[in-house]
């Protein structure tokens, strides 16, 4: 049975699903939000270099985004409109591709005062509820640590800069029963602009073995470095649709 999640945020429904647990992972790894005429929308982004993605790998991914909004009548808007209808949180900037899906809340609301509420919610729900979760957090913004030497994923990462967000993000890897760690803003020793705080799952393999991406690019770019003679990517669209996970044959 579904868990109830009473939030002030519209996620079309009143409980964590394996849709709005995604979108709602990913609100909450993101922390962005943008107000027009005295509304306040959450997003769910997803954007990519627009040097590291093909159109197909764009185009493939924001359909099936937007199929899984549609059914919590949710709308998912290409970049280029989301510039133009001035929802752009500021960081859908011109270097990026993308498109996010906006959920409405209160005004004054800041994802801070959810985290107890989504916490005890989450934390009583299934397994793959909790997987979802994890999904949205990582599909739409995160990218892999890869060993130059090796070729192998050290991390799955995403930037989370507010540190109360990134403890309960980190909780919930723990509590999937995956390492992690919160790896602080800090100089880089080569120079130039610091590193942001970043959210860091150890061990990739058992996330894209087990988790997965909805978005092709992630999934081909991390597949590109298994032995595809005992490896390949599956389908799992009756989780989410558009779900892969690199498998043994």
């Amino acid at each position: 049975m579904a868990v109830n999640l009473d939030i002030d945020i519209d996620l079309g429904t009143k409980y964590l699903t394996n849709i709005s647990a995604y979108f709602l992972g990913a609100i909450f790894a993101s922390d962005e939000f943008v107000i027009k005429d005295g509304r306040k929308f959450w997003v769910a982004p997803v954007r990519h270099n627009k040097n590291m993605v093909s159109n197909i790998d764009i185009e493939q991914h924001y359909n099936n985004i937007r199929t899984l909004a549609r059914d919590i009548n949710k709308t998912t808007i290409m970049a280029e409109l989301i510039n133009s209808n001035g929802l752009n949180t500021g960081k859908f900037t011109s270097r990026m591709v993308g498109f996010g899906t906006f959920f409405e809340s209160s005004i004054n609301l800041q994802l801070e005062d959810l985290i107890e509420s989504v916490r005890a919610a989450l934390f009583s729900s299934t397994k793959l509820i909790q997987q979802c979760f994890l999904i949205g957090m990582f599909d739409g913004r995160g990218y892999f640590d890869i060993n130059s030497e090796n070729a192998k994923v050290r991390y799955v990462a995403i930037d989370c800069a507010n540190p109360n967000l990134g403890n309960f993000l980190c909780e919930v890897i723990s509590n999937y029963g995956m390492e992690y760690n919160y790896n602080e803003s800090r100089e880089r020793k080569e120079g130039g602009r610091p590193r942001k705080n970043q959210v860091r799952i150890k061990g990739a393999e058992k996330f894209q073995e087990n988790i997965g991406f909805i978005s092709s690019q992630k999934i081909n770019q991390v597949y590109n470095l298994y032995d595809k003679n005992l490896y390949e990517i599956r389908n799992v669209d009756d989780i989410l649709i558009g779900l892969k996970q690199i498998r043994r044959k």
